[in-house]
């Protein structure tokens, strides 16, 4: 894992890979302001809504009169409406990236691996996976719901189940751009290895900083790609120099 961090790390900040980076990360931001001004917005006018055409007397009334429940109520509505701007954002992101991510594996195969990629994985099959994975992170998501009323649960849980969506998807971007169609249901036919958990684990928890996600995206597919050749085929990376292409 040091070596891959080591060998991503170092063509991340190669002047081709900051240019892709640049990319998802402008178009994304825009994104990220859209959305950021249109929930707060839609947030706030909501409680305002809600509370001024309560009754004069009513249960809602004298709670929303204590200082600490519209505290708590800010702070969640806050937290909530920040999460779906920021994890939007990410995810527009990860679709942006999917386009450069061919490119981004057929670099990093030709500057240290030389993998010999023999019919490769179709469209349809790809599409099909994904599918699959959008079924299943909605079934998940109907569960989630059922705890939204439970105070910091049901953050705790969307987290979760946005975690699922956030590593399968970037797991099937990087297999299906670099691996053949038998070594694709290899990959498959067993769950993720270890290594891939922890490290999308890891790049979903720096998603969550604004913006940190946005830019970094190309550096987690060059990544997940050294993980792939090495950790999935074998394969040692070739340090000599080699002309990228």
């Amino acid at each position: 894992m040091t070596e891959v961090f080591s060998l991503a790390l170092k063509d991340f900040f190669t002047k081709k890979f900051l240019k892709f980076s640049l990319v998802p990360l402008v178009l994304s931001f825009f994104l990220f302001v859209i959305l950021a001004y249109f929930a707060f917005n839609f947030l706030f006018e909501y409680f305002d809504a809600l509370f001024a055409n309560a009754e004069e007397g009513s249960f809602l009334a004298w709670l929303y009169s204590f200082a600490i429940f519209q505290f708590i109520l800010a702070l969640l509505g806050i937290m909530s409406a920040s999460f779906l701007v920021v994890f939007a954002s990410v995810f527009f992101a990860i679709l942006v990236v999917s386009f450069l991510t061919p490119f981004i594996c057929k670099e990093i195969n030709a500057k240290y691996y030389q993998h010999d990629l023999k019919e490769q994985v179709s469209f349809f099959k790809a599409l099909f996976k994904m599918f699959v994975i959008f079924v299943k992170f909605l079934l998940l998501f109907g569960c989630a719901c059922l705890l939204y009323l439970v105070p910091f649960v049901n953050l705790f849980v969307f987290y979760l189940v946005f975690y699922y969506l956030f590593h399968k998807l970037l797991i099937l971007d990087v297999a299906s751009s670099m691996l053949n169609d038998n070594e694709f249901k290899a990959f498959y036919a067993k769950s993720s290895p270890l290594e891939f958990k922890l490290s999308t684990l890891v790049f979903y928890l720096i998603s969550s900083v604004p913006l940190a996600g946005l830019f970094l995206q190309v550096f987690f597919v060059i990544f997940l790609t050294h993980l792939f050749y090495q950790k999935v085929l074998g394969l040692k990376a070739n340090l000599s120099p080699i002309k990228e292409h």
